[in-house]
C-alpha cells in the first residue's frame, strides 16, 4: 500500500509540473469533506450482496460478452439500435462526484479530471452529451452537483455490498434517496481492493493487470451509483494514453470511461429496464458499450477523440444514436480534408486521384468537386476517375460534407500533352 500511495504522489507531480489539457492543468475546487463511517455501517446491513450491474468497460483488447437471448434482426451486433425497456431514464441527469477514502489530494489528476469532465457536460458547450437527447435525457445546463469526499477509509476488499451501501449512504445524507436524476459516482482512493467475485478490477491489489473491468454501473433500489476504482492503478488496460501521447494522455482512461458510465446512467439508470439493446451479446447493449474502445474490441472503428467543453479538453469515446445508426462522438460534427498537391494530367490519359477527409463525428463523408478538367468525374467516396479530354488549366474545389458540416479546398489540375 506505501509504494502505491508513494507512487501516485509521484504521478500527481509530474502532471503537475508538465501541465497537460486543459482538464488537468489546475486545481478543481477543494471537495466537500464528509464522513459516512457510521452510516455506512447501518446501509451495510440491509445492502444486497449482489445487484444488477450494467455498462461493463472491459480492459483495452478484452471483450465482456453478455448472456442474453439472440433476436431475429437485421443488423449485425453490436450494431443494432437501443430500444426502450419502459423503465426509468434521466431527464434532467444530476452527477455527485464521491471520493471514497482519506488519501485524496487536492492535486490528484483524477479527481480533477473527473470534477472538471462533469462541470462541463451539459454546459452550453457540450455537443457529446447532447447524442443521448434522443433517449430523453435534456440539458439546460452543468449536471454537476459538487465533489465530496468521504474520508472513512474502504474495507480491505469492496464488493458490491460495500458499494451499494456508500452510495446508500451518501444519499441518504444528501437527500436525493429515490431520486430518478441522481447518479453518484463512487471514485475509489488509488490502492483500493476488489472483490474478484465479478472479475475484480483491472488495476486491483495483487493482481494488477488481470481484472476483468475497469468500470460498471447499477441500481440498488434506492440510488443509482457507479464503480469508478482509481484508472491510474490500471494503466494503459484502462486507456491511459489512449489517445493522446505522455503526459497529455495519462488520464485519457479517466474521461472516457467516466463518461461512459455517466451516459449510461443517464439512459438507463435501472439496468436493463431503460434504453438498451438486450439482444447485443458483443458489447453489453448500452448506449456506451456498443462504442466501446472505439470498437477495436470487436474490428471496428467508431470515432473517438478529444471533446472540448467550458472546463477543459477530454478524451472521450463516441455514444451510440438510433438517428444515426452509428457511433456518433458530437452532434457538432467537424471535418476536416487533406489538399491534394497540384495535378499534372496527360490528355486521354486515365486518371485516378483519391482524396482524403475525416470526421469527429462518426458519420459518413461524401464528396463534390467543381471545375475538374473536362472527362474527369469525383465519386461519392473521393476517387476522382475518367480521362482528361481538353488541354487547358482548371483551379479544382472539392467539398467534403458530413451531417451538419462540410469543408474544402481547391488545388490547380494542368492538362498537357
Amino acid at each position: 500500500m506505501k509504494k502505491t500511495l508513494l507512487a501516485a504522489a509521484a504521478i500527481v507531480a509530474a502532471v503537475m509540473a508538465l501541465a497537460p489539457l486543459g482538464a488537468q492543468a489546475s486545481t478543481a475546487p477543494a471537495p466537500h469533506r464528509i464522513n459516512l463511517h457510521a452510516a455506512f455501517g447501518r446501509a451495510l446491513r440491509a445492502a444486497p450482496v449482489n445487484g444488477r450491474v450494467a455498462g461493463v468497460v472491459p480492459p483495452v483488447g478484452r471483450r465482456i460478452t453478455a448472456a442474453r437471448p439472440a433476436a431475429a434482426t437485421t443488423c449485425t451486433e453490436p450494431n443494432c439500435n437501443l430500444t426502450y425497456g419502459g423503465g426509468a431514464v434521466e431527464s434532467a441527469p444530476r452527477v455527485y462526484l464521491l471520493l471514497w477514502g482519506p488519501n485524496w489530494t487536492p492535486a490528484d489528476p483524477v479527481s480533477n479530471d473527473l470534477s472538471k469532465l462533469y462541470s462541463g457536460l451539459g454546459s452550453s458547450s457540450d455537443s457529446w452529451s447532447t447524442v443521448t437527447n434522443q433517449y430523453g435525457p435534456a440539458f439546460s445546463g452543468s449536471v454537476f452537483m459538487g465533489t465530496f469526499n468521504d474520508i472513512a477509509t474502504p474495507p480491505a476488499v469492496v464488493g458490491y455490498s460495500d458499494l451499494s451501501a456508500e452510495a446508500d449512504a451518501f444519499a441518504t445524507s444528501q437527500g436525493i434517496a429515490g431520486d430518478v436524476n441522481a447518479q453518484v459516482v463512487i471514485a475509489s482512493q488509488s490502492g483500493t481492493c476488489f472483490d474478484t467475485s465479478d472479475g475484480g478490477f483491472a488495476g486491483s491489489c495483487g493482481s494488477p493487470g488481470s481484472g476483468a473491468y475497469c468500470a460498471w454501473h447499477s441500481y440498488d433500489g434506492l440510488v443509482a451509483f457507479t464503480n469508478l476504482p482509481y484508472m491510474l492503478d490500471a494503466g494503459a488496460i484502462c486507456g491511459e494514453n489512449w489517445i493522446n501521447r505522455g503526459s497529455n494522455g495519462l488520464t485519457d482512461g479517466v474521461s472516457i470511461i467516466a463518461g461512459h458510465e455517466y451516459a449510461e446512467t443517464a439512459t438507463d439508470p435501472e439496468p436493463t429496464s431503460g434504453w438498451a439493446d438486450n439482444a447485443d451479446t458483443i458489447s453489453g447493449g448500452e448506449v456506451g458499450d456498443k462504442c466501446a474502445w472505439g470498437g477495436t474490441i470487436w474490428g471496428g472503428h467508431d470515432a473517438q477523440g478529444n471533446v472540448t467543453l467550458a472546463t477543459g479538453t477530454f478524451a472521450m469515446q463516441s455514444l451510440w444514436s438510433n438517428a444515426a445508426g452509428r457511433c456518433i462522438l458530437t452532434t457538432s460534427p467537424v471535418v476536416s480534408i487533406t489538399r491534394p498537391r497540384n495535378q499534372q494530367t496527360i490528355l486521354n490519359h486515365r486518371v485516378l486521384l483519391r482524396i482524403h477527409a475525416s470526421t469527429n463525428s462518426g458519420f459518413k463523408v461524401t464528396f463534390r468537386a467543381s471545375h475538374l478538367p473536362t472527362g474527369l468525374h469525383i465519386g461519392p467516396a473521393g476517387l476522382i476517375t475518367g480521362k482528361a479530354t481538353r488541354l487547358g488549366r482548371w483551379v479544382v474545389t472539392v467539398t467534403a460534407t458530413t451531417y451538419g458540416a462540410h469543408k474544402s479546398t481547391s488545388f490547380i489540375w494542368k492538362v498537357i500533352r
